[in-house]
C-alpha cells in the first residue's frame, strides 16, 4: 500500500506541471496587446486602405499628362518598374511581417525589429515625414479639382492664392478630426470613396469608348479609340525639363500605398495573414487600372489641340507649333472629364482618391509617432507616446501631423513635392529589402515567416534597384536623404545598448563571433603577432579599478581583457545575475572592453585554473593579472597557498602572471586593523632582537596597514587613470620575461596618459668590468627590438643591505619560529636562494624611489613557489610607488626579426 501511495504522489505531482497552452496563448497575446480597441480584418483593414492609397491624385490630374510626356511604351515600361520594385517589396513585407505579430507602428516597426533600432528609428522618421508630405500632395490635387469644379460653375474664388491654401488647411483639418474619431467611422468613410473611384474609373472607359459627343471635345483632341492616335502617342515626348526619371519619380508615389496596411498593423485581427493577401491583391488592382489609364488615354487623345471648335473644319485645332494650346495630354488638367460620359463623377473620383490618400496617411503617421515615442530613441517624440480612449488614439501625434502636413501645403507644386516623396520611398523600400535579406541570409531560429514566397537574393535585388533609380531620380536629394538618415541613425545609435529587440544585426554578430572563435585553434602564433590577453582577477570589477584600468591599458587595441569574479560561497541563479549585470554595467559605462564572468561555489585557485583550461588558440589568456596581497602574513596558510597556487599555476603553463601593488590610503583598513598590524610588526622584529624602530618608522611613513586577506585592490592616491604631463616610468628588466616587460612599457608608452612621461630602462650586472659591455649591448638590443627609451642603464648589483636582510629575515623567522626543526631545515636552501636577489631592492630604493611606476621582471623558478616568495615580493615592493612584478612568462614576444 505504501508504496501505491508514493506512486500516486509522484504522478499527481508530474501532472500537476504540465503547462496550459491556453495560459501560454493568453500571455502571448498580453504581451502584444491584442484586447486593446477594434480590431479589422484583411478587407477593410489592409486592401481598402492600400487600393485608396495607390489611388491617389495622380491616377486623374496627372496621369494623362504622364502619357503625354513618357508615351505608352515609356510609361508602361515606368509602370512596370515601379510594380518590380513594389512586388518584390510586397514579398518582403509580407515575409517579415508573417514572422511574428506585428504590433502598431507599421514599417518603423518592421525594419526596426527586423535589423535594429538604429536604421528602423532614422527610415521611421523619413517615412512619418514623407507620410505627411503626402498628406500634402493629395490635398493640393483635391483643392486643384475643386477649383476646377468651381470653374464649371463661374466661380474663382480659389483662383486667390490665399483661398486656396485656406480650403487645403480646413480640408487637412477635418480629416485629421475623422481620423481621431475612430476606425469604425473612418473605414465607413473610406469605403464611400472606394465606389466614387471604381465609378469613376469605369465613367473613363465608357466615355473612351463612346467617343467625343460634341465638337468642343473633338477641338481638345479627343478622337476616340483610333490607332493612328495610339501610335502617335506610343514613343515619349518629353519637354525640355523632363525625362523618363523625372516621369517616373512623378508618378512612383501613386505606388507608395502599399504598406497602408502595415501601417495600421495593431489595429488589424491577424496582421500576419491579412498583410500579404490584401496588399498582393491591391497591386494587382491598381497596377492594372494605371496600365489601363495609360493606353486608353493614350488610344483616344492627342497630345496638343487648340481647344477651339471653329478651327474643325482645316483642322487648324492641331497646329500647335507656334502657339501655346491649352488642350491635349500636355496641358489639360481636366482631360479625364473631357473623354468620361459623365464628368461629375471624375471629380467625384477625383475627391475620393485624393482625400482617401489623404486620410490614409494621417492615420499611418501618428501610429508610427506613437509607437516611435513608447520605444523612446528619439527623447523628442516621447511626448507624443500617450494615447486616449479604447482605441489608444494618439491625439498628440495626429495634431503635430496636421501641422506639419499645412506647412507643406504652402509649397502647392505637385511634380516637385512628388518627387522628393518618391526618393523618401525608394530608401524606406530599399531598407525594407535589405532587412529581409540580412535576416533571412544569416537565418536566426527564430526567423519562421508563414509567408513562403519569397527569396532572399530577390530582395537582395529589389534593394539595389531601388536605390539606383533613387540616385537616377535625384542624385541632391539622394545625398541629403542618405545625410539625414547617418544622422538619425548616430542619435539612435546611443539607445542602442538599452534596446535588445533580437534585430538581425545581434544574430549576424553572434553567428560572426561563433565563427570566428572556431578559428581560434587553427590561426599559427607569431612572436610578432602576439597579443596580450588577459585574465584579471578583480572580484567586482568596481572594487579593483586601478587593476582594471591597467588591464584596459594593456588590451585596448592589442588583445582580450576579462575580469572574473570568484565568489567562494554558492549563489542562486538571481544574486548571481544581479552581480553579473552590475559588473558589465560599470565596465561599458567605463569604457572598458572587456568580459566579465562571475564563478561561485568555488576556490579562487580553482576557478582560474577552470577559467584558463577553457580558454582556446589565440583566445587563451597569457596573462593572470592579480593585485598583491596585502596583510598577507596576517591570513590563514591556506589562504595564502590558496594566492600562491595561481602563480604556480601560471608557471606550470608557462604564461605571464602579473602582481600589481599600490601603496596604502590613510582610509584603507580601520584604525583597529592598523594597530593591530602595527603590533604584529613590532612583535616580529622584537623576537628577532632587532633594532625595530626604524623599520616601524618606515612602517608609519608608507601606512603598512596590509591587513585584508583578500585579494583586494584599495582606492589609492595613485591612480592609473590620472593623466601625466610628467614622471617616470623605470623598467627593472633583470630576467628572462620573453620581453614582456618591454612590451608593457611600450603599450605605457602609446597610451594617452603615460606618453609624456620619461621612461628608463635598468639592467644589473654583476661584474664592475661588464657595465659598459652590458648597457651598449642593452642598446643595441633594444635598437633591433626597435624600442625607444629615454634613459637607458647598466647598474652594478652590490650585496644585500643589512636593512633589507633585516626586514626579511625578521619576517621569515617569526612564520617558523614555532615549527618543528626539521621543517625548519626544509626551507633552509629556500630561504637563501631568495635572499640572493635580495639586492634589488637595494637598487629600487637608490635608483626609482621618486618615480612614478616601476616594472621589475622576477627571476625563474623551476620549483613551487611557497610562502617565501611572499616574503621576498613583501620586502621587495614595502615603500615604494607602485610596482608591477611580472612572473614565470616563457612566450615570446619581441623579435628582431622582420
Amino acid at each position: 500500500m505504501a508504496e501505491q501511495v508514493d506512486v500516486k504522489l509522484k504522478t499527481y505531482h508530474w501532472t500537476n506541471q504540465i503547462q496550459s497552452y491556453e495560459k501560454l496563448v493568453h500571455d502571448e497575446e498580453s504581451k502584444l496587446n491584442v484586447d486593446q480597441g477594434i480590431k479589422l480584418g484583411w478587407i477593410e483593414g489592409v486592401l481598402n486602405p492600400c487600393l485608396l492609397s495607390i489611388w491617389g491624385v495622380m491616377l486623374f490630374l496627372r496621369m494623362p499628362w504622364i502619357v503625354g510626356q513618357a508615351g505608352i511604351f515609356d510609361s508602361i515600361l515606368i509602370i512596370f518598374i515601379s510594380l518590380v520594385i513594389i512586388v518584390i517589396t510586397t514579398f518582403s513585407l509580407s515575409a517579415i511581417s508573417t514572422n511574428g505579430r506585428v504590433k502598431g507602428g507599421g514599417l518603423y516597426f518592421i525594419i526596426s525589429r527586423s535589423i535594429g533600432p538604429e536604421f528602423g528609428a532614422s527610415i521611421g522618421i523619413l517615412l512619418a515625414l514623407a507620410n505627411t508630405i503626402l498628406v500634402a500632395l493629395n490635398t493640393i490635387g483635391f483643392c486643384l479639382s475643386l477649383k476646377s469644379l468651381l470653374h464649371t460653375f463661374d466661380i474663382y474664388a480659389m483662383d486667390s492664392n490665399f483661398i486656396f491654401i485656406l480650403t487645403g488647411f480646413i480640408a487637412i483639418l477635418i480629416m485629421g478630426v475623422l481620423c481621431g474619431v475612430g476606425m469604425d467611422d473612418e473605414a465607413k468613410i473610406q469605403n464611400m470613396l472606394l465606389v466614387f473611384i471604381v465609378g469613376a474609373i469605369f465613367d473613363v472607359l465608357i466615355g473612351s469608348f463612346i467617343g467625343p459627343t460634341n465638337d468642343a471635345a473633338i477641338a481638345s483632341g479627343f478622337t476616340g479609340f483610333s490607332m493612328k492616335t495610339f501610335k502617335e502617342n506610343w514613343y515619349s515626348h518629353y519637354t525640355e525639363d523632363q525625362s523618363f526619371f523625372t516621369i517616373f519619380a512623378v508618378f512612383f508615389p501613386s505606388v507608395t500605398g502599399i504598406q497602408a496596411g502595415a501601417n495600421i498593423s495593431g489595429d488589424l485581427k491577424d496582421p500576419s495573414s491579412a498583410i500579404p493577401k490584401g496588399t498582393l491583391l491591391s497591386i494587382l488592382i491598381t497596377i492594372t487600372s494605371y496600365v489601363v489609364l495609360v493606353v486608353v488615354p493614350g488610344a483616344v487623345q492627342l497630345r496638343e489641340a487648340s481647344g477651339n471648335p471653329n478651327e474643325i473644319l482645316n483642322e487648324f485645332y492641331l497646329n500647335c507649333s507656334f502657339r501655346n494650346c491649352t488642350q491635349g495630354l500636355y496641358n489639360n488638367e481636366n482631360l479625364m472629364q473631357t473623354i468620361s460620359l459623365w464628368p461629375y463623377l471624375i471629380y467625384l473620383g477625383c475627391f475620393a482618391a485624393t482625400l482617401s490618400t489623404a486620410l490614409t496617411a494621417l492615420i499611418a503617421v501618428p501610429k508610427i509617432l506613437q509607437r516611435m515615442g513608447q520605444d523612446d530613441i528619439y527623447p523628442f517624440l516621447k511626448y507624443l507616446a500617450k494615447g486616449y480612449g479604447k482605441s489608444n488614439e494618439p491625439y498628440r501625434a495626429h495634431i503635430l501631423a496636421i501641422v506639419i502636413s499645412s506647412i507643406f501645403l504652402l509649397i502647392g507644386e505637385l511634380n516637385a513635392i512628388a518627387s522628393f516623396i518618391s526618393t523618401i520611398y525608394l530608401c524606406a523600400y530599399a531598407l525594407l529589402n535589405l532587412c529581409t535579406f540580412h535576416v533571412a541570409h544569416f537565418q536566426p531560429l527564430g526567423w519562421r515567416p508563414s509567408y513562403k514566397f519569397y527569396n532572399k537574393w530577390l530582395s537582395l535585388a529589389g534593394a539595389i534597384i531601388c536605390f539606383l533609380v533613387m540616385v537616377f531620380i535625384d542624385k541632391q536629394m539622394s545625398v541629403i536623404v542618405g545625410c539625414v538618415i547617418w544622422i538619425l541613425y548616430t542619435i539612435a545609435a546611443g539607445k542602442k545598448d538599452d534596446i535588445n529587440w533580437g534585430s538581425s544585426r545581434q544574430i549576424q554578430q553572434i553567428k560572426t563571433v561563433i565563427k570566428n572563435v572556431y578559428m581560434a585553434d587553427t590561426i599559427q602564433q607569431h612572436v610578432k603577432n602576439y597579443v596580450p590577453n588577459v585574465m584579471v582577477l578583480s572580484g567586482d570589477p568596481e572594487s579593483r579599478k586601478e587593476l582594471v584600468y591597467f588591464a584596459h591599458i594593456i588590451t585596448k587595441n592589442n588583445g582580450l581583457q576579462m575580469c572574473v569574479n570568484v565568489v567562494k560561497d554558492p549563489l542562486i541563479h538571481k544574486p548571481k545575475k544581479v552581480l553579473l549585470e552590475k559588473g558589465v554595467n560599470w565596465l561599458n559605462q567605463a569604457g572598458i572592453k572587456s568580459l566579465y564572468n562571475v564563478l561561485d561555489n568555488i576556490d579562487l585557485d580553482i576557478g582560474v585554473h577552470i577559467i584558463n583550461s577553457c580558454g582556446h588558440g589565440i583566445l587563451k589568456p597569457n596573462i593572470i593579472l592579480l593585485g598583491y596581497k596585502h596583510g598577507w602574513f596576517n591570513c590563514t596558510d591556506y589562504d595564502i597557498q590558496t594566492y600562491l597556487n595561481i602563480l604556480n599555476l601560471s608557471n606550470m603553463d608557462g604564461i605571464a602572471s602579473i602582481i600589481v601593488r599600490l601603496p596604502m590610503t590613510d582610509t584603507t583598513i580601520e584604525s583597529e586593523d592598523i594597530k593591530l598590524a602595527k603590533n604584529t610588526e613590532t612583535q616580529f622584529y622584537e623576537n628577532e632582537k632587532v633594532n625595530s624602530t626604524s623599520l616601524i618608522n618606515e612602517e608609519e611613513k608608507y601606512k603598512a596597514k596590509e591587513f585584508d586577506c583578500s585579494v583586494k585592490m584599495h582606492d589609492t592616491q595613485f591612480s592609473f587613470l590620472s593623466k601625466r604631463n610628467n614622471g617616470t616610468v623605470d623598467v627593472w628588466w633583470l630576467f628572462d620575461d620573453g620581453g614582456l616587460a618591454l612590451i608593457i612599457a611600450h603599450i605605457f608608452k602609446s597610451c594617452d596618459v603615460w606618453k609624456k612621461c620619461k621612461f628608463r630602462i635598468f639592467g644589473v650586472t654583476d661584474q664592475l668590468i661588464n657595465v659598459d659591455t652590458e648597457k651598449n649591448k642593452l642598446k643595441q638590443l633594444l635598437s633591433m627590438y626597435r624600442f625607444q627609451f629615454d634613459f637607458i642603464d647598466v647598474v652594478l648589483a652590490k650585496r644585500t643591505s643589512l636593512k633589507t636582510m633585516a626586514n626579511f629575515t625578521t619576517l621569515w623567522n617569526q612564520q617558523f619560529i614555532n615549527q618543528e626543526s626539521q621543517q625548519q631545515d626544509e626551507e633552509k636552501y629556500n630561504k637563501q636562494t631568495v635572499i640572493d636577489t635580495l639586492y634589488v631592492k637595494d637598487l629600487l630604493e637608490t635608483y626609482s624611489m621618486q618615480s612614478d611606476l616601476i616594472i621589475i621582471s622576477s627571476s625563474k623558478t623551476t620549483e613551487k613557489l611557497d610562502q617565501i616568495h611572499m616574503y621576498w615580493m613583501e620586502v621587495i615592493t614595502r615603500g615604494l610607488p607602485p610596482c608591477i612584478l611580472i612572473h614565470g612568462n616563457t612566450i615570446q614576444t619581441v623579435t628582431a626579426s622582420a
